[in-house]
């Protein structure tokens, strides 16, 4: 009898430990899934936080891709959208008249906008966020973002500050850009020469800088006549852009000028430019090419220095090239020779010059430009030197950006009227 009662008592210590550990096990799988769900959590906050800063990094990136500020605000605003960060977006731009303008479509800006722009603190709701652009203590617009489900949150307004905070930089580099680039343009142009030539001789001269980049560049053109009635065209580039190539092109073209003012032919003129650019210490190079016109017989004399050739058309379209052997660019370390050559230009005849940005693509051999440029100029010939020139320029470039300055210079000499003595035949 007291080994069953002591078997049944083992039995219900058995069941006590069994349920303790049972006990214990689910505690153990209750904790297990706690640490779990916070690896998880944990997990989950690492990702988003690792997207969070990939896409802000994305943000630089996109607002340094450019250096207009409409692209950099619609790159920006794509980026929102394509990412899901907002169902919709805009960047209101503050223009140098302190008025907010849209990005990418136009708009008038609301209330909240304006109270934004004016306060430069954010505003968070459920469906839209605002907040200001700024660089330190300067205020280029305001960023806006607007999300139909889910809502914003609480986090999403730092996120949002981050956001605006880099578009900012990409924002302020552009502006800043802008503006120099207009600067630097008025500058280049008002170094441009008026033209000055005999009545019978009709210019055209055009100047585009570069459309994309450091448009300051060292293209520039020069046309004018010499006290025994010679006139003289030239055209020439600086190498690279920016304000030393600006400044050296000055220097360049009124050296020129003066040297060819005085007397000197073509050749002697590059001569003497080239010993003066040698002279400054310059790293810069330059082309350039010299044509002066007898008007009283019709005899042109040129000398090239590593510069693109000059054509000339008839009245019939037909295009010569003066391509003839060149001397190496002005500036090189080593002394060369310079050839000048001769030729005849007739009543009714157009001589061209222009720089390299006209003709040269970067997915293209110059040659293939320079085919295209002569095709063009045998098909705008007939026009007036005006009107040939803006067609030129428009079929050669088109729609799209160029990356470099833009020079041509056009010279047409009128067509003797009954009476006039030609120069090509000398009868009336």
């Amino acid at each position: 009898m007291s080994e069953r009662v002591h078997g049944h008592g083992n039995v219900e210590q058995l069941r006590e430990i069994i349920d303790r550990q049972q006990q214990e096990l689910q505690m153990h799988r209750t904790e297990l899934e706690r640490t779990n769900a916070g690896l998880l959590a944990l997990h989950a906050e690492v990702e988003g936080q690792r997207q969070r800063t990939a896409f802000l990094d994305e943000v630089s990136r996109t607002a340094a891709a450019s250096l207009r500020r409409h692209e950099v605000a619609r790159a920006l605003v794509g980026l929102v959208e394509r990412e899901g960060v907002a169902t919709s977006a805009a960047v209101w731009l503050l223009d140098d008249s302190h008025r907010l303008r849209r990005e990418p479509e136009p708009g008038e800006p609301g209330r909240g906008v304006r109270q934004v722009a004016a306060t430069r603190r954010a505003v968070a709701g459920e469906k839209r966020i605002l907040v200001p652009l700024t660089v330190g203590p300067d205020l280029l617009g305001v960023l806006e973002l607007r999300r139909d489900e889910p809502v914003f949150g609480e986090e999403d307004l730092p996120f949002a500050r981050a956001v605006a905070a880099r578009s900012a930089v990409g924002l302020r580099n552009a502006n800043e850009y802008e503006r120099e680039r207009e600067l630097a343009g008025r500058l280049q142009l008002a170094m441009l020469p008026a033209l000055d030539t005999p009545a019978d001789l009709h210019l055209c001269a055009r100047y585009l800088p570069a459309a994309r980049g450091v448009n300051v560049g060292g293209d520039w053109f020069d046309a004018f006549t010499r006290p025994d009635g010679t006139v003289v065209l030239t055209v020439g580039d600086v190498t690279g852009h920016g304000l030393e190539a600006a400044v050296i092109m000055g220097k360049l073209q009124n050296a020129l000028r003066a040297y060819a003012a005085e007397g000197h032919g073509p050749a002697e003129t590059l001569r003497l430019t080239h010993n003066l650019l040698r002279g400054w210490h310059s790293p810069l190079l330059a082309t350039a090419v010299v044509l002066d016109l007898e008007l009283a017989t019709g005899r042109i004399r040129w000398a090239n220095a590593g510069h693109l050739p000059v054509f000339v058309a008839d009245a019939e379209g037909a295009v010569r090239s003066l391509d003839e052997p060149n001397a190496p660019l002005m500036g090189v370390p080593f002394p060369f020779e310079i050839s000048e050559y001769q030729a005849k230009l007739s009543p009714g005849e157009t001589v061209l010059l222009y720089t390299d940005g006209l003709v040269e693509r970067r997915r293209e051999p110059i040659d293939t430009g320079m085919d295209r440029l002569a095709r063009i100029f045998r098909r705008v010939v007939a026009a007036s030197p005006e009107e040939a020139g803006d067609r030129i320029l428009e079929e050669m470039l088109g729609a799209q950006d160029h990356d470099d300055d833009v020079c041509l210079l056009l010279c047409r000499w009128a067509t003797a009227a009954p009476g006039v003595r030609s120069a090509e035949s000398g009868t009336p």
